[in-house]
C-alpha cells in the first residue's frame, strides 16, 4: 500500500508537471508563430521588421530545457597529462569513464568538453539560457569539483582568456543594447566557515543574517545586503573585481590560491513596461563552490608543528565538506520529490534556494581531474553530477519584477524585496578596497572570519 501510494503521488507530480509544460510550449509556440508570420508579411510587403525584432524571442527556453526541466550536467576536464584510467566521449550526450578499484563505470552526462576545450566553446553552450534573463527567467550556473580542477578558471579565468561570468556580463549587455531598457542590479557574498560575508560592502566586510521571507511570499532575506545599481559593464567589472579583491583564499598543498569559501554573484535584470502591464525581473546566480578536498591531501591535518595556519586550513576545509554534503542531500531530496527539502542545512543550501527552485533553469558545470591520485575524488564527483542529472526542476517561468525599489538578489518569484533597512547605492565611483579588505591570500590562524 504504500508503494501503491508514492506511484499514484509520483504520478500526479508528472501529470502537474505535462500540464504545466505543455502550456509553457504552447505560449512559446504562438510566441514563434507570431514573430514568423510578422516577417513572411513584412517580407512579402518589401519592408524590414524593426530593429529588436530581426530574430525570434532571445532565450526561448522551450529550446533550453527539458519539458521535465532537468538541471543540465556539462563536465569538463582540467588539461594535463592523458591517463588510461580516464577515457572521454566528448560532444552533447558525452559520457566518462573511469576504472578505478578494478571497477570500470561509464557516467553519461548532458554535454562533455573535451580537454582542449576553449573558454569560448564553454560559454557557447551556456549563453542561451544567460540570455534567457532578459526574457524575465531566473538561471543559476554553478561549478562543482574538487580543489585544483580548475573551477575558478573556468568561472572568472584570466584578463586574456575569461571565463564564464565576464563572457555572460559581455553577452548580457551587448544583447540589452539592441533591446528595451533593463535596470541592472549587483550583489556579491561568499560562505567562509558558515559565515555570510557582504564582499561590495563600503566598509570591512561583516557577517550578515540570513532570515526566511514574511508568511505568504517566500523566499529568503539577506539582513544588511547591499544591492548596487549598475549602470554599464565597466562599473559591473569594476565591482565584481571589487568583490574577487575581499574574497577569502589560501595556499594549500593542492592549489597554490585555493578558494577557501563559496562565492554567490546575483545580477537583477528588470525590464522596463508599460505602467498598464508588470514588468519582468530575470536573475543570473553565477555561483564558485569551493572545492571539496581531503585534509591530508590539501595539508590541512591540524598537527603540523610550526605551521600555525595548518588548523585554519584544517577548519576550512571540514566546513566546505559539510556544506557540499548538504548540498548534495538537498539534490537528493528534490531528485526523490520529497515534501521537505533540507535547504537550512548550510548557508550555502539556504542561499541557493531561490536558485533551485520550482521553474528555475539550472546549470551544474563539473570540473574533473584525469590524475590517477585524484581519481577517487574524480569519481564521487561524477556519481554527484549523474545524480544532479535526474533533479526536475519543472518547466520554466517568468518572474514579475518586484513594487519595490529594492530588488531581491536572491528571491524567486515572489514580491520579497531584500533588507528595507538598506539602501540601493548607485556606484558612481565604486569603493575601491582598502588596505584591511584587500586580498585573503593569508588568513589568520584563529577568528571566524579572515581580516
Amino acid at each position: 500500500m504504500a508503494s501503491l501510494r508514492q506511484g499514484c503521488g509520483d504520478l500526479r507530480g508528472l501529470v502537474s508537471t505535462f500540464t504545466q509544460s505543455c502550456q509553457g510550449s504552447l505560449s512559446e509556440a504562438q510566441g514563434q508563430v507570431s514573430w514568423a508570420l510578422g516577417a513572411l508579411s513584412a517580407g512579402g510587403a518589401g519592408t524590414q521588421l524593426p530593429e529588436g525584432q530581426q530574430g525570434p524571442p532571445t532565450g526561448c527556453p522551450g529550446r533550453l530545457l527539458e519539458l521535465k526541466g532537468n538541471i543540465r550536467v556539462l563536465c569538463r576536464l582540467r588539461p594535463g597529462t592523458p591517463c588510461s584510467l580516464v577515457s572521454v566521449e566528448a560532444g552533447p550526450g558525452g559520457t566518462v569513464t573511469t576504472c578505478y578499484r578494478g571497477r570500470q563505470r561509464r557516467f553519461h552526462l548532458d554535454w562533455v568538453f573535451s580537454p582542449d576545450a576553449s573558454q569560448e566553446e564553454v560559454f557557447g553552450e551556456l549563453e542561451p539560457a544567460v540570455l534567457s534573463c532578459l526574457q524575465g527567467y531566473s538561471v543559476c550556473i554553478f561549478t562543482y569539483g574538487q580543489t585544483g580542477t580548475g573551477k575558478t578558471y573556468s568561472m572568472e579565468g584570466p584578463p586574456e582568456d575569461p571565463g564564464i561570468a565576464p563572457r555572460a556580463l559581455q553577452s548580457l549587455f551587448r544583447e540589452m543594447g539592441t533591446g528595451g531598457q533593463h535596470r541592472v542590479t549587483l550583489s556579491m557574498v561568499e560562505i567562509y566557515n558558515e559565515a555570510v560575508r557582504d564582499l561590495l560592502a563600503p566598509g570591512p566586510p561583516e557577517r550578515l543574517a540570513v532570515r526566511q521571507g514574511p508568511a505568504g511570499q517566500g523566499g529568503i532575506q539577506v539582513a544588511g545586503l547591499t544591492h548596487w545599481d549598475v549602470p554599464n559593464l565597466e562599473t559591473l567589472h569594476q565591482m565584481l573585481s571589487l568583490g574577487r579583491s575581499n574574497r577569502a583564499t589560501a595556499a594549500t598543498s593542492m592549489n597554490p590560491r585555493s578558494s577557501r569559501s563559496h562565492a554567490l554573484v546575483t545580477l537583477t535584470l528588470c525590464a522596463a513596461s508599460p505602467p498598464s502591464t508588470p514588468g519582468t525581473a530575470g536573475t543570473l546566480h553565477l555561483v564558485d563552490l569551493a572545492g571539496s578536498e581531503r585534509a591530508w591531501k590539501a595539508g590541512a591535518t591540524g598537527t603540523q608543528r610550526g605551521d600555525p595556519n595548518s588548523a585554519q586550513r584544517l577548519r576550512e576545509a571540514q566546513t566546505i565538506n559539510r556544506s557540499l554534503l548538504a548540498l548534495g542531500g538537498v539534490m537528493a531530496a528534490l531528485r526523490a520529490r520529497r515534501s521537505h527539502v533540507p535547504f537550512r542545512d548550510s548557508q550555502l543550501t539556504r542561499l541557493l534556494q531561490p536558485a533551485l527552485g520550482p521553474g528555475t533553469t539550472a546549470v551544474l558545470l563539473l570540473q574533473i581531474s584525469t590524475r590517477p591520485e585524484d581519481l577517487g575524488e574524480t569519481v564521487c564527483s561524477l556519481k554527484f553530477a549523474e545524480r544532479v542529472g535526474q533533479v526536475e526542476l519543472g518547466p520554466a517561468r517568468r518572474r514579475k519584477a518586484p513594487r519595490s525599489e529594492t530588488p531581491s538578489s536572491l528571491s524567486t518569484d515572489t514580491p520579497l524585496t531584500g533588507t528595507p533597512c538598506t539602501p540601493t547605492r548607485s556606484p558612481v565611483s565604486p569603493p575601491s578596497p582598502s588596505p584591511d579588505s584587500g586580498s585573503c591570500s593569508a588568513l589568520g590562524p584563529s577568528g571566524d572570519l579572515p581580516p
